[in-house]
């Protein structure tokens, strides 16, 4: 049987989307079947009690030049583009809830990277509803269907029950990994998690 990796993740998380590049490798060199499961990181970490973006960084990593710079080296490292987005202008809580919808249709891995392309790779994230349903339609999915999905009582379930099953695994920030019990957290814990399921580095 193969082994399944919970992969938590948020739309607006540089890290998060370092990792996404690296899941279908990931899944090819250990054989894991890898679940992704969209989030809003900002809801997690209310509801355990604990932001470290809320006031003054708690340590450096925590500064916005530092982390641009920590992720542009490692977009380089993954031979990947890399733009920091306008972090004011886009709502990102709604992103999250379009990549649980994504998944209630079935296409939220497409749709994960699509997006992820346009906020973070090509630097066009989008700031309406229309663009959001571009994305979705060049995901396979039918862009109408998808934005009166997002707006479903379901799909806020679906986030919520995403969260709900975060907290129980122990996730406190995204990109988490979770398997067999096991939490692995933050794109530089992938060599760890090769390492687990017995893959080269």
């Amino acid at each position: 049987m193969a082994r399944t990796i919970e992969f938590f993740y948020g739309i607006g998380s540089r890290y998060s989307y370092l990792a996404s590049t690296q899941m279908e490798q990931l899944a090819r060199d250990t054989g894991a079947t890898v679940r992704w499961r969209p989030l809003y990181s900002r809801v997690l970490m209310e509801r355990r009690g604990m932001d470290p973006f809320k006031g003054a960084p708690a340590s450096g990593q925590y500064e916005t030049a530092y982390r641009t710079r920590d992720v542009t080296r490692w977009a380089n490292y993954y031979r990947i583009p890399f733009h920091d987005p306008d972090w004011d202008a886009l709502d990102w809580q709604r992103f999250a809830l379009a990549a649980v919808a994504a998944d209630r249709l079935g296409g939220v891995v497409s749709f994960t990277k699509n997006l992820y392309d346009a906020v973070f790779g090509a630097g066009v994230a989008p700031k309406t509803d229309a663009k959001l349903a571009r994305i979705a339609d060049s995901s396979g999915l039918e862009g109408r269907e998808f934005l009166r999905a997002i707006d479903d009582a379901e799909t806020q379930r679906g986030h919520d029950r995403n969260i709900a099953n975060a907290l129980a695994a122990g996730v406190f920030g995204v990109p988490s990994f979770v398997i067999e019990g096991e939490l692995f957290w933050g794109n530089d814990r992938l060599i760890l998690l090769r390492h687990h399921l017995g893959a080269p580095a």
